[in-house]
């Protein structure tokens, strides 16, 4: 897929509403632009009086009038987690603002928003339903008593529905704004409809708020190419089609929120057009990482309580993302390289390149010198990196000589080399995660030749484990060769696990999603393509926890 699929910024992004394919603004672009007979269409469909509707360039222009009136004294009253422009304006307008945490589970805390409007009158709450970034719906009858709260304590109330098309629940708009006189209901063309693009939000409530936004808007704020194109997408056709997208997106909602339950993924219900998720430590990172590389845009969070948390748009066709989700979340293969990653080789393989070159040379070198080589790639065979340790000194010997000298001080004459040294790195709770796994496949794919792969303390606790050797492939790491032999035994939806680029560079060739093992070399690994960098393989327990 050439196109990028945006699905960080809840815009459509593979539905276009046919109103983008033929335009036609005649000759009204002369004159300046006259909003209110848009405003008279809107204040009709939504039984109401012109004078209780305005439109704003964006919701974000009404946002931004929101903080001005705040700004002239007022105390506003924010529960979280909430959008980013009411947070960011709290900053930039240097606000008098009460936050209410969340809940521990990322709820809005209906009993802290009561207790904050009660201890701060004439204040403005700002409620978004469905809630940006989790989706949460608020209950109407707890709607209902935070309006009536905030009534009865000279504040109002300013509710964001800017995803309400998407929720099962209606929008309160004709429900309560006959009811109460000190609510402020924000809605937008950008995401139902899909004209982001024209930037056209719109407020509805009592003559006496909208006249409070209406005296700080910009004169002329919409332009006439965006009033003309909001006026069509309000006739029967377009509403049709608005609907029909919204059910469609409502559906492949409840399937990703299924799929992500069955999985064992933290998955918050939502009633907008995304849905949140929260995952183990940098698996958020991994995954995004993996998405992008793969033409696939959803939105990261770095705000306190909200790190290890994704937020990704439901597109109209579902057959591009769902894959390449599953991929990252639960893939059908596992694929793990021996050394540095399931072996501790540090007193084996490291000492018998720094003792080969010693005996073929009588130069001692450093292990930062063998490190920095091998961080270039192209040295995952030990043998290889000794010939050209040897070279860089001024020898020049044979493969041949050189592997004979590294394989007698590895193996010695009866075992009992450096092999000895060598240690297990992976926890028995992993080994056991591993092998209890029915629905992933795992095995190891190595640089080292299979008697060594099999003998000595290398695959005791693994070896019932499927094994990709030197001499199973023509050419080993970086080429993805001993990858692609499992896929396709197995299933395309693939990780690899490495310590060293060779293994991060054959595991983006293979499109498998790239785990680098080991905190000494991070910047090596994510620059050969690593989706993300860990400590040691035992951080995965958490990310394979659900497996069963």
């Amino acid at each position: 897929m050439d196109k990028l699929l945006k699905l960080d910024f809840n815009e459509r992004s593979d539905q276009n509403n046919p109103l983008t394919r033929d335009l036609s603004f005649g000759d009204s672009l002369w004159q300046y632009p006259i909003r209110e007979p848009l405003e008279k269409m809107i204040a009709e469909k939504n039984g109401f009086l012109p004078n209780q509707v305005l439109c704003t360039n964006g919701g974000d222009e009404a946002i931004m009038i929101l903080m001005r009136i705040i700004n002239e004294g007022t105390k506003l009253i924010l529960p979280l987690p909430a959008f980013s422009q009411y947070t960011w304006g709290i900053n930039s307008w240097n606000l008098d603002a009460l936050l209410v945490q969340a809940n521990d589970n990322l709820s809005i805390d209906i009993d802290g928003i009561r207790q904050a409007i009660k201890s701060n009158n004439q204040s403005v709450t700002v409620l978004t339903r469905p809630n940006n970034p989790t989706g949460e719906s608020i209950a109407f009858d707890d709607l209902v008593e935070l309006v009536k709260t905030s009534r009865d304590n000279n504040g109002w109330v300013f509710l964001d529905e800017a995803y309400i098309e998407f929720s099962e629940e209606p929008s309160t708009a004709e429900r309560l704004l006959n009811q109460f006189d000190n609510l402020v209901i924000l809605k937008t063309f950008s995401k139902a409809y899909g004209l982001a693009g024209i930037r056209l939000g719109y407020l509805l409530g009592s003559k006496l708020l909208i006249e409070k936004f209406k005296t700080r808007c910009m004169p002329y704020n919409l332009s006439a190419p965006s009033i003309q194109i909001a006026k069509q997408a309000l006739d029967k056709n377009n509403q049709f089609e608005m609907k029909s997208y919204c059910e469609q997106i409502k559906k492949n909602r409840k399937e990703m929120f299924d799929w992500f339950t069955s999985s064992g993924i933290n998955v918050f219900p939502s009633q907008a057009n995304f849905l949140f998720i929260k995952l183990p430590a940098n698996q958020a990172k991994a995954v995004k990482s993996y998405l992008t590389k793969n033409s696939i845009a959803i939105r990261s969070f770095d705000e306190d309580g909200l790190t290890n948390c994704l937020r990704i748009t439901i597109p109209f066709n579902m057959d591009f993302l769902l894959p390449r989700l599953k991929q990252c979340l639960r893939p059908l293969l596992i694929c793990l390289d021996m050394d540095g990653v399931l072996i501790d080789t540090s007193g084996s393989y490291d000492q018998c390149v720094l003792a080969t070159v010693k005996q073929l040379s009588g130069k001692a070198i450093s292990l930062e010198s063998v490190e920095s080589l091998r961080r270039q790639g192209s040295f995952n065979n030990d043998w290889v990196l000794s010939k050209r340790l040897l070279e860089d000194l001024g020898f020049n010997f044979d493969l041949d000589e050189v592997t004979q000298v590294f394989q007698l001080i590895y193996l010695g004459k009866n075992n009992d080399g450096l092999v000895i040294n060598e240690k297990s790195m992976i926890s028995s709770k992993l080994v056991c995660q591993i092998k209890q796994s029915n629905d992933t496949q795992f095995a190891v794919v190595t640089g080292r030749p299979r008697k060594e792969a099999c003998s000595g303390q290398a695959l005791v606790d693994l070896s019932e484990l499927e094994l990709i050797s030197l001499d199973d492939v023509k050419q080993g790491k970086p080429s993805p060769e001993g990858i692609q032999k499992l896929q396709q035994k197995y299933s395309n939806s693939s990780w690899m696990c490495g310590d060293n680029p060779d293994d991060m560079q054959a595991a983006v060739s293979s499109n498998s999603l790239a785990i680098g093992i080991g905190e000494n070399k991070i910047e090596s690994l994510y620059q050969a393509g690593a989706d993300i960098v860990l400590k040691n393989i035992n951080e995965l327990e958490k990310w394979l926890c659900p497996i069963k």
